[in-house]
């Protein structure tokens, strides 16, 4: 991943976010540049500044 880089729309990846230590599963939606996370129970979106790594879960080994 290039640092300044973002995931195609509706791209399923995982991320990590700034301010916290733990991988969430997610999509990201391009139009809005957010993060949303799949596996909450509510709606829960996470602005792309946010982010401070991210990959395509279909990268992972």
């Amino acid at each position: 991943m290039e640092k300044n880089r973002l995931p195609a729309n509706g791209s399923v990846i995982r991320f990590m976010r700034t301010d916290e230590n733990e991988w969430k599963e997610g999509e990201f939606d391009e139009q809005n540049q957010m993060f949303i996370e799949i596996y909450s129970t509510e709606l829960v979106t996470h602005n792309s500044s946010d982010i401070l790594k991210w990959e395509y879960l279909e990268d992972r080994e």
